[in-house]
């Protein structure tokens, strides 16, 4: 028996061995598991992405700490950072779900340079807005069919902050996609630069896959303030109190209108190239950009009235 439990107490302590930091921070080996992948991610985003580099290193979120579910079931990421065709895979990814962790509740990430903070009465007042779902009635009666993105931030019951928080989860979610966008952008730029077509290639249809969320959620943003200026006019008065949530609005607009610019001015820099991603710059036009950017132009108003003139 007491060869037994000298064993088992062994295997126990293989299985929870820690190191203890100066400061007396117990690390784990899931903390230094993390750690590592986070410094392979953080060494390639400074090849190909540098100006995130500093977000990465104080808010790393790993695939490994995803939630992913194919087919209804809940599926391992296995993500594996020593392995560089998994990081560029999920680079733009990470970029997204980062800058969440940035942004908590505590503000909104531009970019390298730019964070607005909110004020203690703007982050009081998120308790007050109400579910993004509810707009869904000031949209077109087949956005569900139509918009890619709407099911998953807007559907009724959805449990993501871009629901739950109202106005300011879509502004969070609209950070997080025009960071993403762009860090796949700036590593679509230095990729070309070092003469690696392919991985340019790549990351360039990475940042397709998401650049139209820019008329996306444009229009949820105007619906939610058409919404709440007839629905709710206490909750209205609030937004557009709101000088930092409106300038946070403001210098991601700034950045989103950048990147669709990079995007539909390739074809002069990618030469005879540019034939590898033409055909899904069309599919994405076609399939998703026309018909959210139509839906975006419905509520110029409401945009205008909520973006600052700087």
């Amino acid at each position: 028996m007491k060869k037994i439990m000298n064993i088992l107490a062994i295997s126990i302590s293989l299985s929870f061995s820690y190191d203890k930091l100066q400061d007396g921070t117990v690390l784990t080996n899931a903390d230094r598991a993390y750690n590592s992948e986070k410094n392979l991610v953080v060494q390639f985003a400074q090849q190909y992405a540098p100006a995130y580099t500093e977000m990465l290193l104080s808010s790393y979120s790993s695939p490994n700490q995803w939630s992913i579910t194919v087919g209804g079931v809940a599926t391992p990421a296995n993500f594996d950072a020593n392995d560089k065709n998994d990081i560029i895979a999920e680079f733009e990814s990470i970029i997204h779900e980062s800058i969440h962790h940035k942004n908590s509740n505590s503000g909104i990430y531009i970019d390298a340079d730019h964070f607005i903070e909110f004020t203690d009465a703007e982050k009081n007042d998120v308790q007050y807005f109400f579910k993004s779902e509810l707009i869904a009635v000031v949209l077109p009666a087949d956005v569900k069919e139509k918009m890619f993105r709407f099911t998953t931030y807007l559907g009724k019951g959805s449990g993501v902050s871009a629901n739950v928080k109202g106005i300011s989860g879509l502004m969070d979610e609209y950070s997080a996609y025009q960071n993403g966008c762009n860090a796949a952008l700036m590593a679509y730029d230095n990729a070309l630069k070092e003469k690696d077509t392919t991985l340019a290639v790549q990351f360039f249809k990475s940042a397709l896959a998401t650049y139209f969320a820019y008329y996306e959620f444009n229009s949820f943003i105007g619906a939610y303030i058409k919404y709440s200026k007839s629905k709710e006019p206490v909750i209205y008065q609030k937004i557009m109190k709101q000088n930092n949530l409106k300038m946070a609005y403001t210098l991601n607009t700034i950045q989103f209108e950048k990147i669709i610019q990079t995007i539909n001015s390739q074809s002069s820099r990618l030469k005879s190239n540019y034939k590898l991603i033409k055909s899904s710059l069309e599919y994405y036009k076609k399939n998703n950009e026309d018909y959210a950017k139509s839906c975006m132009d419905s509520f110029q108003p409401e945009l205008t009235s909520f973006k600052l003139q700087l």
